[in-house]
């Protein structure tokens, strides 16, 4: 029997140097190559086999003697946020801060790389360490899987993501439902400029657009049952450049977020219906634009959950069954839907501190959650392998 909690506290140093470089040195989606470098020379360091994908996705393999396969995900992209955070390890980019915990999955994966690579570290199955880009826009995932799929694909999958509403030492997951599936939208109002004296002669591309904003956010009200989690919410409008000129063009920006996945396809009839309907009456153009990337809904399987909850457990920390999926999504679920695992989210917030939410610029997770996400990862590696 491994002696897990020895272990982790052995290692522990390690993944506080990681996620501390990468919170000082974050990268934005698109721009990995500073990260995935600085991952590709550690697993090289560890002497673990790896590669780059196409898409600056880096993949570690640890092989050991059975023939189960699975694959671990940390994300690695940071955000556009300045950070305020005070440490003295905060963001060198202005500008760019990893507000997400990106630094902290990785920090864990490389932390769990480096353990599994000891010698006297036997794992009777293939590790797959996935460090992914671009999950602040839906991106990476595809491009990793495809590498997966080349390698004959893996049993399961595991992730974690840190949340801030959770207290440190506890894990929380669910089977079924996880997160939303989700695509962003955009909507092109194309009328006829002018001066602002004589909107007569001109066609007017904000009032369509802003009464567009208003009904497109009521579809999830009046097109769907209250018992269907659906919502389409238009975040930004923009449009004119003076007080004194009516602009050609004004677009909307938003996202669509579900659980069912067959309801995206009626959302986005609803959604056309609406914005095709208004700009006739104001005798505009409109076009409807979804992103080329759409993130499925996010689905545990119940083995997979059973046995985190069991690993979870057997490791003394404390375990909770969500009561309700997250609405925000995560493009994991794109493994999931192809083979299968569980997703959980990981406490990241001292007894009696301030927490701040992911995605703002004070967000401060308690590093000692490292030792958790560690500890667990382990225990469902070995679970998973055994049983």
């Amino acid at each position: 029997m491994r002696d897990y909690r020895t272990i982790v506290e052995h290692y522990y140093s390690y993944m506080i140097e990681v996620r501390r470089h990468l919170h000082q040195h974050p990268c934005l989606s698109d721009d990995e190559a500073e990260t995935a470098n600085y991952i590709s020379k550690q697993l090289s360091f560890l002497g673990i086999n790896h590669h780059i994908t196409k898409e600056c996705n880096v993949v570690g393999k640890i092989e050991g003697v059975g023939d189960k396969k699975i694959a671990l995900r940390a994300d690695m992209d940071a955000l556009p946020i300045l950070e305020e955070t005070n440490l003295p390890f905060s963001s060198i980019y202005t500008g760019v801060m990893h507000a997400c915990g990106h630094d902290f999955h990785v920090a864990n994966l490389l932390g769990i790389a480096k353990i599994l690579s000891e010698p006297m570290y036997l794992i009777d199955g293939t590790v797959y360490l996935c460090f992914q880009v671009g999950e602040e826009k839906s991106k990476g995932a595809k491009d990793m899987l495809d590498y997966l799929d080349v390698e004959g694909g893996v049993d399961s999958c595991l992730g974690i993501h840190v949340d801030p509403n959770l207290s440190t030492g506890t894990i929380q997951s669910k089977s079924g439902s996880l997160m939303a599936g989700s695509s962003l939208f955009s909507v092109v109002v194309k009328g006829k400029g002018g001066h602002g004296s004589t909107p007569w002669l001109s066609l007017d591309p904000i009032k369509p657009a802003s009464e567009m904003v208003l009904r497109l956010a009521s579809i999830s009200s009046t097109h769907f049952s209250a018992f269907d989690s659906v919502v389409v919410n238009p975040c930004a409008i923009n449009a004119g450049s003076a007080g004194n000129i009516i602009p050609e063009v004004a677009t909307i920006e938003g996202n669509i977020r579900y659980f069912k996945s067959e309801q995206l396809e009626e959302i986005i009839g609803t959604m056309t219906s609406v914005i095709e309907g208004i700009a006739a009456s104001y005798g505009v153009y409109a076009e409807l634009k979804l992103s080329e990337t759409r993130t499925p809904p996010m689905v545990g399987d119940s083995s997979s959950y059973m046995r985190l909850e069991k690993v979870s457990k057997e490791s003394e920390y404390t375990f909770s069954e969500m009561i309700t999926p997250w609405m925000a999504s995560d493009n994991f679920s794109t493994y999931l839907a192809k083979y299968g695992g569980i997703y959980c989210f990981g406490g990241v917030t001292k007894e009696n501190s301030i927490s701040y939410p992911i995605h703002t610029s004070q967000f401060n997770p308690d590093e000692e959650a490292l030792k958790v996400f560690c500890e667990v990862f382990l225990r469902y590696i070995d679970e998973f392998f055994v049983y």
